[in-house]
């Protein structure tokens, strides 16, 4: 059959390239018996999109359009925008085009709300829970039996009514050390139009499952709570793979975290040493037991930037978020970072959480211009809002505390809705204030202040800026 793979479009451009869809490429993988193509309309200016999906549709005359839906909002309080809302128009322009196609939705996002999705757009076919590496295999093979595939949403069958969606049950997490390489060869992908010197726009996974259960994250939901690991010296491979066959140049490690367990970490880096690549590349660390010597390792194989989510600057307010470290530990990284030269950090802190307290407001203000001057022209801070998501413990908080009501929609599809949807409680109005004036001041002083004077302290230096 021929398969289309379709990215969701964001319908905004983060950024001038986009993200490469790591995702569909292992979908990819795994179909090897079909004929495949990806297409990413985030290739192009939305709602332009639509019109050279269309023509892919015509050119590639898909069976079977996978559509996956990766993100349905910004998830930032100060940057609404709803990124689902370009699903229905998608899926309206799939339709137009080849009415005789199957639609198969699947995707984290999807993921998060997959029954009300199926319900909302019954233009869809089929749904694919969780990783869909397996899934999507069997239920190609077994689409007039659908109800036989674990992880599966369909429609009739047994339902009450033709387009009611039916749930065939979870099936058993895929070990992901026996999931095939992402395929990215020029038939099913234009790879070389992602690669370039931005570190974040091309994905490799190394392992996936996260052993941290902080309150707000969705990731143990996702992906399971249970680290599973790929062998480091098959992801060296892959990594090779596309530095010979595709000119990379950087990459970013999209592991929920990467140094934990840190022994594979540092196979990964000794690998990368090892066979002399020379590549440039980034990760998310955790603070935890984070040591100079192995920011040294990460640098030698070529790192440039990490980034670190302590989230909240007491141990009180880490224990509420059940991070699993300790303020020691968020202090201990400032000073591992200061005395590693040539990686760019980037923190992030949460402006409101359970357990926060004036302290804890206060000591957030400090470390956002602290972490700054302490690892000059090499680190910076982000500060962000909890959106509050289903299947997570800070839900279940936010029901208690009144911030939400049992029945309100989480999936929005207005901007003034999705407001309301962040952990914002009232008794913490003054943060909300502070952090919102903090927030306009690093928007229009702050941050262009320091962005000039990274440029000009890698000017004098003779390097380019990583993005």
């Amino acid at each position: 059959m021929n398969v289309l793979l379709v990215q969701q479009d964001e319908g905004v451009r983060a950024y001038h390239i986009p993200l490469y869809p790591i995702g569909l490429s292992y979908v990819a993988a795994a179909l090897k018996a079909h004929s495949v193509r990806i297409f990413n309309p985030n290739s192009f200016e939305y709602p332009g999109s639509l019109e050279e999906l269309k023509k892919e549709i015509v050119r590639f005359n898909p069976d079977i359009v996978g559509l996956s839906i990766r993100n349905l909002d910004t998830t930032q309080r100060r940057d609404l925008h709803i990124q689902f809302n370009t699903v229905r128009p998608t899926i309206n322009a799939i339709k137009e085009t080849c009415p005789t196609a199957k639609i198969i939705a699947g995707g984290s996002g999807f993921s998060l709300y997959a029954m009300e999705i199926m319900n909302r757009i019954p233009e869809i076919d089929y749904g694919v829970f969780l990783e869909g590496d397996e899934a999507i295999v069997q239920l190609l093979d077994n689409l007039d039996r659908p109800e036989t595939v674990k992880g599966i949403f369909y429609r009739g069958n047994g339902a009450q009514n033709a387009s009611e969606a039916i749930f065939t049950g979870t099936r058993p997490t895929p070990d992901f050390s026996r999931i095939p390489m992402p395929d990215r060869g020029p038939r099913v992908i234009d790879t070389k139009s992602y690669i370039g010197d931005y570190y974040n726009i091309l994905g490799v996974q190394s392992k996936r499952g996260c052993v941290f259960k902080c309150t707000y994250c969705s990731y143990p939901f996702l992906n399971n709570d249970s680290v599973r690991l790929r062998s480091p010296v098959e992801v060296v491979d892959e990594i090779g793979h596309m530095i010979e066959n595709y000119g990379l140049k950087s990459f970013v490690f999209v592991d929920s975290v990467f140094n934990l367990p840190e022994r594979h970490a540092r196979e990964i880096c000794n690998e990368i040493i090892r066979r002399k690549l020379r590549i440039k590349w980034g990760a998310w660390l955790t603070p935890k037991m984070l040591t100079v010597e192995f920011m040294h390792l990460m640098k030698e194989a070529g790192c440039v930037h990490v980034g670190l989510s302590p989230d909240a600057v007491t141990d009180e307010g880490l224990r509420y978020l059940q991070k699993g470290i300790t303020y020691k530990e968020v202090k201990n990284s400032i000073k591992v970072m200061r005395k590693t030269k040539g990686i760019v950090a980037t923190y992030n802190f949460f402006c409101a959480y359970p357990g926060m307290d004036l302290w804890a407001v206060l000591r957030t203000i400090y470390l956002y211009f602290k972490i700054p001057l302490a690892i000059f022209a090499r680190a910076s801070v982000g500060l962000g809002w909890i959106r509050i998501e289903p299947h997570t413990a800070v839900y279940d908080i936010a029901l208690k505390e009144g911030i939400i009501t049992e029945g309100l929609d989480m999936l929005p599809e207005k901007e003034e809705d999705l407001l309301k949807l962040f952990y914002v409680p009232k008794r913490l109005w003054y943060a909300t204030l502070a952090f919102d004036i903090l927030a306009f001041l690093a928007d229009e002083l702050i941050k262009p202040a320091g962005r000039a004077a990274f440029r000009i302290v890698n000017k004098l230096k003779g390097e380019r800026p990583h993005v």
